[in-house]
């Protein structure tokens, strides 16, 4: 696998463990989303989270591919979502409204995941494995893509619909 994918690859693996994480903690946005109760919500955060954590700590071609699907269905789901000018639930309980971001944001991790599933994926060992002073530049610049990430999905189309509006 391109050295270059597995920044992304991890980042993308991590963001549906935070969401699923969040989803945990706070279901009823997803499950008003969904038409569904907090169970079920519950019952796929779980499987987000061992899917990113899988991915991220033993990646596989089929988990990388696997996880490529699930960022098509979000990409889907955002897009239905955005349709109907509601709330996605997608990091918890925040009250942030589906936007065209959403969809491709899912798309294009979605493609970066396949790419790397084609490639072969690596996780967290390989990032670690690297010599100290790159173990820590990767590191560090897989947290801040994973934050700004997540910035991506909740404060952004905030943001830009704010800023529509003017």
């Amino acid at each position: 696998m391109s050295a270059a994918l597995v920044p992304p690859f991890v980042v993308a693996s991590l963001l549906v463990c935070v969401a699923g994480v969040l989803k945990l903690r706070a279901p009823a946005g997803a499950a008003a989303a969904l038409h569904t109760g907090p169970s079920v919500v519950r019952a796929l955060a779980v499987g987000e989270v061992a899917l990113g954590a899988a991915c991220a700590v033993h990646p596989t071609r089929a988990l990388a591919v696997a996880l490529a699907l699930v960022y098509g269905l979000f990409a889907g789901v955002a897009v239905v979502l955005m349709r109907r000018r509601v709330a996605c639930g997608c990091f918890g309980d925040n009250g942030f409204s589906v936007s065209a971001g959403h969809s491709i944001a899912s798309a294009t991790l979605g493609t970066l995941v396949l790419a790397a599933a084609v490639a072969g994926p690596r996780g967290l060992g390989w990032v670690l494995g690297q010599p100290a002073p790159q173990a820590a530049a990767l590191s560090t610049g897989i947290a801040g893509a994973l934050y700004a990430t997540v910035l991506v999905y909740t404060v952004a189309p905030r943001a830009w619909g704010a800023w529509e509006r003017t």
